[in-house]
């Protein structure tokens, strides 16, 4: 009896957290979801998503880099007769290693490349 009751009230947080925990819903059961394919994609074209023709053209124009390479390193760009050959500075395209060059046909699509290679991207568009 030295205990004294409680003053009703506001509940306390642990009521609180309780009452919480007690009336959530389980989770709903798990589905599986079947990834869209290419396949998909062209032949049911999203609204409003670029097209195939224009992923394919922003892909010539935006090609994969090699996986070692960082942003903003050094590059040496050559002119190879047919194409021109980007590597990083210091070497030198080799044709048993194409994967560590980019190869452009077109010199305006290299030129784009080096810009943005060496652009400084930013949130504060006043930071260019």
């Amino acid at each position: 009896m030295n205990q004294q009751r409680r003053k009703r009230g506001r509940p306390s947080n642990a009521e609180r957290t309780a009452r919480a925990l007690a009336a959530m819903a389980p989770d709903p059961p798990l589905r599986e979801v079947r990834l869209p394919t290419k396949e998909d994609f062209i032949a049911n074209p999203v609204p409003g998503e670029p097209s195939h023709e224009e992923i394919v053209e922003y892909m010539a124009a935006h090609p994969p880099v090699p996986p070692s390479w960082t942003k903003g390193q050094l590059l040496n760009v050559r002119n190879a007769g047919e194409c021109y050959v980007i590597t990083l500075l210091g070497e030198e395209f080799d044709p048993h290693h194409p994967e560590r060059a980019l190869k452009f046909t077109n010199p305006a699509l290299c030129q784009n490349f080096v810009s943005s290679w060496y652009a400084r991207e930013h949130f504060d568009p006043r930071a260019r």
